[in-house]
C-alpha cells in the first residue's frame, strides 16, 4: 500500500477527543502542532478521495511508516490516526508515532486561540414585516441600553432605517419596513482570521435563534461578522452601512415611531449558557428558529415538521409516541390543577404535533399549508373546511406550544398553556382566524 492509499476502516484509533479540535480552525492549528512535533518530516499530502485525510512522513529512520490524521466524522468531531507501511514496521512504530501525537496535543492543548473583536448588525426579518398592513410593518422596539449575551454586547443604534421590500404577493409593489437595527459586538477565539469570522458566525446565529425565541420576531443579519482590527473601526462599520440603509429612495417614509422598551428577560443569559453546554438545546433552538422562519412566510408543512424537531430534540427522542408525551406532560404540568385528565393531555398533544401530516410532508413531499397554493390565501368560508387555512392555524398553535417548552427548558418561566388549549378548542369547533397567526 502506498501513501496515497489511507487504511482501513479498522486501523484508525482515536488521538484527539470529541471537541477538544472540533472545528477547522482548531483541526488545523492541531496540525500545525504536529508538523513541528514529527522528527525530521519529510513529507505531507491528503488523500484525494476524502478531503478529512492527510498525511504525514519523515525522513527519521525510526518512523518509516506513513502517519495518516482523519478529522471528524459523521457522529464525531474527534481525529483519529492510523499508519501504513509493512505489518511489522506498522507494529513497531505505532507507539513512538502515538508519543509524537500526544505531545503535539499537549502542546496545542496549552496554545489557546487569540481572541478577536467583530461586529454585525441584526435587524428584524424584513420579509415578515412586509405581510403587514401600513404602520404594522414599523416594528418600534428599542434597547434602552447596552445588553450582554455571552460573549457579545448588544446595543440599539440611534438611527431609524426604513428598509425597502418587495410586496409577498406582488414584487412590482415595494414596500417600506421600518426599525432601529441592533449593533452586535463581540469576541471570538481563532487561530486564524477565517476561524475567528466563523466563531463569531456561530455566535451571532445562536443570539438570532435566542432573540426570535424571546421577542416572537425572526432576526436576520443586517450584515455577517467582521472583524474589528483597528482603532475607530468600528464606528466606520456601522457609519458605512447606516449610509447604505438609508440612501434608498422611497414613496413611502415611515417617520421614526415612539421606541417602545426592547425588554429582553432576565434569563436570557442562563439560556445562552444551556444551549452552549447541550447539544440538544443548541439542536432545538437551530430547529425552533428555521421552523419559525417558515412558519411566519407561511410554509407551514415545513415548519411543522421542524417544530415538532423542537420537541424531539430536547427530549432526546425520535419516536413520536415520546414526543406527544414530552408535550402532555408540559401541559399538565404547567396549566391549572384539574384543568384536563392525562387522557386528555395527551389527545391534545396528538392534535397539535399532527405526526400524520407530518410524515406526508417529510416522507412524500405533500404541501398541506398555505404554500399548496403558493401562499395564497382563498379569503373565504370553503365548504371543506379550507384545510390549508386549518393546518396554518394548528402550526400556531404547535409553534406556541414548542416555544413554550424550549424556553420553559432553557431556563425561562413556565407559561400558562390556557392561551393554547383556547385556540386547539376552536380550531376543533371549527371557528377561522383572519390573516396570518399572531406568533405570541
Amino acid at each position: 500500500m502506498n501513501q496515497g492509499e489511507p487504511p482501513d476502516d479498522s486501523s484508525w484509533e482515536q488521538i484527539v477527543p470529541p471537541d477538544v479540535a472540533g472545528t477547522a480552525d482548531q483541526a488545523n492549528w492541531y496540525f500545525n502542532h504536529v508538523r513541528q512535533t514529527i522528527p525530521r518530516l519529510a513529507g505531507q499530502g491528503s488523500a484525494s478521495h476524502a478531503r478529512n485525510l492527510s498525511y504525514f512522513t519523515s525522513s527519521d529512520p525510526e518512523l518509516t511508516t506513513t502517519l495518516w490524521l482523519r478529522v471528524g466524522s459523521a457522529r464525531s468531531t474527534a481525529i483519529t490516526y492510523a499508519l501504513t507501511g509493512s505489518r511489522e514496521k506498522v507494529r513497531e512504530e505505532k507507539a513512538r508515532w502515538r508519543t509524537v501525537l500526544t505531545s503535539a496535543l499537549d502542546s496545542f492543548r496549552a496554545d489557546g486561540a487569540p481572541e478577536h473583536d467583530w461586529a454585525a448588525i441584526l435587524i428584524p426579518k424584513a420579509a415578515q414585516l412586509a405581510r403587514w398592513i401600513g404602520p404594522l410593518r414599523a416594528w418600534p422596539d428599542r434597547l434602552d441600553a447596552p445588553v450582554g449575551v455571552g460573549p457579545m454586547t448588544l446595543v440599539s443604534l440611534p438611527t431609524w432605517v426604513t428598509q425597502p421590500h418587495s410586496h409577498p404577493d406582488d414584487s412590482s409593489v415595494m414596500l417600506g419596513v421600518g426599525y432601529w437595527p441592533l449593533l452586535v459586538t463581540g469576541t471570538a477565539p481563532g487561530y486564524f482570521q477565517a476561524g475567528a469570522l466563523q466563531a463569531a458566525a456561530r455566535h451571532l446565529l445562536r443570539l438570532q435563534w435566542l432573540l426570535t425565541l424571546v421577542t416572537a420576531r425572526t432576526w436576520q443579519r443586517g450584515t455577517q461578522p467582521c472583524l474589528m482590527e483597528a482603532e475607530g473601526h468600528r464606528d466606520a462599520f456601522t457609519a458605512q452601512w447606516l449610509d447604505r440603509m438609508t440612501a434608498w429612495s422611497l414613496q413611502e417614509q415611515f417617520p421614526a415611531p415612539d421606541a417602545v422598551d426592547l425588554a429582553l428577560p432576565h434569563w436570557l443569559t442562563t439560556a445562552w449558557d444551556k444551549s452552549v453546554a447541550s447539544r440538544r438545546y443548541s439542536n432545538a433552538l437551530n430547529a425552533y428558529g428555521h421552523a419559525f422562519g417558515y412558519f411566519t412566510e407561511e410554509a407551514t408543512s415545513d415548519a411543522g415538521a421542524r417544530f415538532a424537531a423542537v420537541i424531539e430534540a430536547v427530549t432526546g427522542t425520535r419516536t413520536p409516541s415520546q414526543a406527544e408525551k414530552t408535550a402532555a406532560d408540559h401541559l399538565l404540568t404547567a396549566a391549572a390543577p384539574d384543568t384536563f385528565t392525562e387522557s386528555e393531555a395527551i389527545k391534545a398533544a396528538k392534535d397539535i404535533l399532527m405526526y400524520a401530516l407530518r410524515s406526508e410532508t417529510v416522507h412524500t413531499g405533500q404541501l398541506h399549508g398555505p404554500e399548496s397554493l403558493g401562499g395564497m390565501s382563498l379569503g373565504m368560508f370553503s365548504a371543506d373546511g379550507d384545510p390549508s387555512h386549518t393546518h396554518h392555524m394548528m402550526t400556531g398553535v404547535l409553534q406556541h406550544l414548542c416555544r413554550d417548552i424550549l424556553i420553559h427548558n432553557l431556563g425561562g418561566p413556565t407559561n400558562d398553556p390556557s392561551s393554547i388549549l383556547q385556540k386547539l378548542e376552536g380550531i376543533r369547533e371549527g371557528w377561522m382566524s383572519i390573516g396570518p397567526p399572531l406568533p405570541v
